[in-house]
């Protein structure tokens, strides 16, 4: 009796959850038009700043600053403008050593095997995932990157 109430509960709330899905989607003039970058937070903001800038050619576009007028966060990109791709580095106390759980970061890359090549020159490992199209590197905290290439159709 018992395991019948509780799957009649959990078919009522599935129902409930897929009806209230199609209604809570935002009105088409509101959706965001595509994932404008990531954020990583990180043990050493400045160190990080420098790498990504050496390494993959970021520029700082903006800087956040604490209260104390010190830098809390880069926002750091290719760019600027409403279309422009962003990493955001945020110094962050609990960060613990070792990746962020959010899987990679995935920068697209005219040549993802040349700029693999020279990364290694820089001394920055590489592993090889689909030939001429991803490889992964990491940054000195361990945070994946995924350097990309669409493959030609």
């Amino acid at each position: 009796m018992r395991q019948a109430w509780m799957s009649a509960a959990a078919l009522t709330a599935a129902g409930c959850f897929a009806a209230g899905a199609a209604v809570a989607q935002p009105p088409v003039e509101l959706r965001p038009a595509h994932v404008a970058g990531a954020g990583l937070n990180v043990m050493d903001l400045e160190a990080q700043k420098a790498w990504y800038m050496a390494k993959l050619g970021m520029t700082v576009t903006n800087t956040i600053k604490a209260p104390d007028g010190s830098p809390r966060e880069y926002v750091m990109g290719y760019g600027e403008g409403p279309t422009a791709a962003i990493v955001a580095l945020l110094k962050s106390p609990a960060r613990q050593p070792g990746p962020n759980a959010m899987g990679r970061l995935i920068l697209l890359s005219p040549n993802a095997k040349a700029l693999a090549d020279w990364l290694k020159t820089q001394g920055v490992e590489n592993r090889q995932v689909i030939a001429g199209v991803a490889y992964f590197i990491a940054d000195p905290e361990g945070n994946a990157i995924e350097l990309y290439t669409p493959p030609k159709s």
